[in-house]
């Protein structure tokens, strides 16, 4: 598949919260006032909603801790397994695939397990299957971000679940990030799945474990 050049990310004007949030709250807090003149006692409805899409768009501040060993969380969420796989796209390896499920009132930002340079963006169309489902990591619409570390690649995929259907991604190829850095959003209950080279990293999480992005420590570079 070709590479695909994605919107990169933008300084959100209410901090805390995804860019995108803004004209959605904004409508919602001038339906709120609106109806607040003309049927107070309906005015609930829109301010619940409105609170619902900050919720759902939310985008905090963190700060990684400088590891470079470290391999961090790139999503948050819970282990739904931690598989070994072949992969042909960018490492060309035998890795491990740790696979993520992002609930739907979950942060939705993805970010950088490790610090490097962006070499690939790919977008891939697929099926839309639960993100539980074993297979749906190789059959749903998902983008690949190939990231190249100090130590070796990495590969982190954003897998969309059967309602949202909305994934963003913020990054380019040529982007070099620190660890903990942006990379897009994966909303509406969707799915992460990070694959790291077998030989070259121990992963120390599995199922059931709950993850944050940028800040859980999931695993540690092997001493060559």
């Amino acid at each position: 598949m070709s590479e695909q050049t994605l919107p990169k990310e933008r300084t959100s004007h209410i901090p805390g919260l995804d860019p995108d949030a803004t004209p959605l709250l904004s409508l919602g807090l001038g339906l709120t006032g609106l109806t607040l003149g003309l049927r107070p006692r309906f005015a609930a409805l829109p301010l619940a909603l409105t609170a619902l899409a900050a919720a759902l768009y939310r985008d905090p501040e963190r700060a990684t801790p400088n590891e470079p060993g470290t391999i961090f969380a790139p999503a948050d969420g819970v282990v739904l397994r931690v598989d070994e796989v072949y992969d042909h796209r960018f490492v060309h390896s035998d890795c491990l695939r740790l696979a993520i499920a992002i609930g739907p009132l979950t942060v939705p930002v993805i970010r950088a397990p490790a610090g490097g340079l962006i070499r690939m963006v790919e977008h891939v169309a697929g099926e839309y299957r639960p993100v539980s489902d074993p297979e749906a990591g190789d059959c749903n619409e998902r983008i690949y971000i190939g990231l190249d570390t100090d130590w070796g690649p990495l590969l982190i995929a954003l897998v969309v679940g059967p309602i949202g259907r909305r994934l963003v991604c913020r990054v380019t190829s040529g982007d070099r990030l620190e660890a903990g850095a942006r990379l897009g959003t994966a909303r509406f209950g969707a799915r992460a799945d990070l694959y790291v080279q077998r030989d070259i990293a121990r992963l120390g999480t599995g199922p059931g474990m709950h993850l944050v992005a940028g800040i859980s420590r999931i695993g540690t570079v092997v001493p060559l």
